[in-house]
């Protein structure tokens, strides 16, 4: 379902975004860049959060974890959560087969609605494709010219 080279982004994905974080201040990283927008801590733990919710809760029915920026002290602690989350995550996925790849589950907000696993799971790759470049124009704006190009294939 996910191509090796893409599966190899996406595993790396956590640690290689927060290396990019570490030459910031936790002061800058936790600043929103203007009214109405998140902090890059605020955007790393959305990630991690919406990985737990669409995976484990919407997928594999567990409890739904709500996650508190506030309670993330620093990029460490985001890390302690995000990358046991991104190898179960990765652990699931290689090992769906085609009839588990398209079994659905209802969408919480509309038990009437579904999608496939299959969907599910491109829909937490995409979406977190977009915050990653949320947060590299977020490090631009903090003067950052130095930013690794770190498309899916590379």
């Amino acid at each position: 379902m996910i191509p090796p080279r893409v599966a190899a982004g996406v595993a790396a994905l956590p640690t290689e975004i927060v290396d990019l974080c570490r030459p910031h201040s936790w002061a800058e990283l936790t600043t929103p860049v203007g009214a109405g927008l998140r902090s890059i801590r605020d955007i790393l733990v959305h990630m991690l959060s919406a990985e737990a919710y669409w995976i484990d809760y919407v997928i594999r029915g567990q409890m739904r974890r709500r996650f508190d920026p506030a309670e993330f002290p620093d990029l460490d602690a985001i890390l302690a959560f995000w990358i046991p989350q991104r190898q179960a995550t990765l652990g699931m996925i290689l090992e769906l087969g085609a009839e588990d790849r398209r079994s659905r589950r209802p969408f919480p907000w509309n038990k009437d609605e579904t999608a496939t696993i299959e969907e599910i799971v491109w829909h937490v790759i995409t979406h977190e494709q977009y915050h990653r470049g949320q947060i590299f124009t977020r490090l631009a704006l903090l003067g950052r010219r130095d930013l690794p190009d770190h498309d899916l294939l590379r």
